[in-house]
């Protein structure tokens, strides 16, 4: 039977960020298996208010003020923000996804589930306390806006669900009792197949005989990219880093960057599918993740990976973390240049082929949408 569903999301495409892209994907699955989707999500300029994608995905941005470059959008409630959900409601809209906890589009979506008597799974995407990295007062004052708002969310009536085990443990936090995980996925075949041509080795003169490390990140000290410059000086000169991203550390790096290291700054999507295409370990030493997208792309390729103990580490490289990489416990640059050596030492080409079939297997985009179905089931029976 088809369905229609509304995915409250605070941002959207051409918005590019890990929930969006993950919201873009998981409402085409749905589209594509027979369902009607509609993204409610805040305005943007230059944006269309309302517009229907060419798979059929339609989109309503509601009336919002952004603040700190886009990554805090403020709602704007009144009069046309309920015309905009009206039209919403006038869709048939039967379940309500709303990602995330904190943010004024996750209430706004549960309240408008409550309104209408729809059931609402509340999903989401974090394994650790927001932080900004710069200022103990301000980390602390979003550690109460969490709190608040996560108590907002849990008193309209929520099923709560996690992008990853991590992040559904992680709801503990706010004395949340979450086993729902509705994963992160990938279109493999699709990802490689759509590799540029670039050949990262000839341009940045890397011999086959050397391991190539691939880092994909902001350049941020939350990522960790300056642990890996220096896990990489310590692995040596059969060992080469090649770091796709940019961010407020690239100065820094750059000041003392290892004859064996490169920045390759942000690439495309065909570039990145490429570079780890020729990739002999993935490293990302990230402080949290609610389910990293590039240890899912990594793990298309069949390229083994070395992180700590966040988001989709488990679900990747399964057995302990051991199977198809190294978790490390912790960020350490010698941790982490002693799991690439072992991992570079161990590993065996038919190894990528059993990763590769894993993810095809088991991180699937109608895996996704099977675990939404899930969840729903159980939000419809409480």
């Amino acid at each position: 039977m088809s369905l229609t569903y509304a995915i409250f999301s605070a941002q959207y495409l051409p918005h590019v960020g890990g929930v969006e892209v993950f919201t873009a994907n998981l409402a085409h699955q749905l589209v594509s298996g027979g369902d009607r989707v509609c993204v409610v999500t805040s305005s943007r300029g230059g944006v269309p208010e309302v517009e229907t994608q060419a798979d059929g995905v339609r989109v309503v941005r509601l009336p919002s003020v952004q603040l700190m470059g886009g990554r805090l959008p403020l709602s704007r409630h009144g009069a046309h923000e309920r015309s905009l959900l009206s039209a919403v409601s006038s869709l048939g809209v039967g379940r309500v996804l709303v990602n995330t906890r904190f943010y004024g589009t996750s209430v706004t979506g549960l309240r408008f589930a409550s309104e209408h008597g729809l059931p609402a799974v509340l999903l989401d995407h974090g394994s650790a306390w927001l932080t900004f990295g710069r200022s103990g007062a301000l980390d602390a004052a979003a550690h109460a806006w969490e709190r608040h708002m996560t108590a907002r969310d849990v008193s309209l009536g929520a099923t709560f669900a996690g992008i990853s085990e991590k992040s559904a443990a992680w709801l503990s936090t706010f004395d949340i009792n979450a086993s729902l995980v509705i994963p992160n996925a990938i279109d493999a075949a699709s990802f490689r197949a759509e590799a540029s041509g670039r050949n990262f080795r000839v341009e940045l003169g890397i011999p086959d005989e050397k391991n190539l490390v691939a880092f994909v990140g902001r350049l941020t000290p939350e990522k960790g990219p300056e642990r890996l410059v220096e896990a990489t000086r310590k692995l040596g000169e059969h060992y080469v880093a090649v770091l796709a991203g940019e961010g407020a550390l690239r100065p820094q790096l750059e000041r003392d960057l290892p004859a064996n290291v490169h920045l390759a700054g942000n690439l495309s999507h065909p570039d990145l599918s490429a570079l780890l295409s020729q990739a002999n370990v993935f490293c990302l030493p990230t402080r949290s993740e609610g389910f990293c997208t590039s240890l899912l792309e990594a793990g298309a390729w069949g390229v083994p990976c070395v992180v700590p103990d966040v988001g989709g580490a488990r679900e990747v490289l399964c057995g302990g973390g051991e199977a198809y990489g190294r978790i490390t416990p912790d960020r350490e640059p010698a941790t982490i240049a002693t799991a690439i050596r072992q991992v570079a030492e161990s590993w065996v080409p038919a190894r990528s082929q059993e990763l590769r079939a894993h993810v095809e297997k088991n991180l699937s985009w109608m895996g996704t949408a099977q675990a939404l179905e899930r969840a729903f089931e159980l939000a419809e029976k409480s």
